[in-house]
């Protein structure tokens, strides 16, 4: 999962990324549920650069 800040007085956003993803964000860090829980929350988005974008969704 990686942070994205914003501007004070705002939420950051998060981006979840396939644990192959080419987007050097670290260590994977969520289980595959984990990842699915955080996709559901306001703010978060899949990566559109990595297969995260094709996790399913409930």
């Amino acid at each position: 999962m990686q942070h994205l800040p914003a501007p004070a007085g705002s939420t950051g956003r998060r981006v979840i990324h396939h644990e192959g993803c080419w987007i050097p964000v670290g260590e994977a860090d969520l289980t595959l549920d984990q990842a699915l829980d955080a996709l559901a929350r306001p703010g978060s988005e899949a990566c559109t650069a990595c297969e995260a974008r094709h996790l399913p969704r409930s």
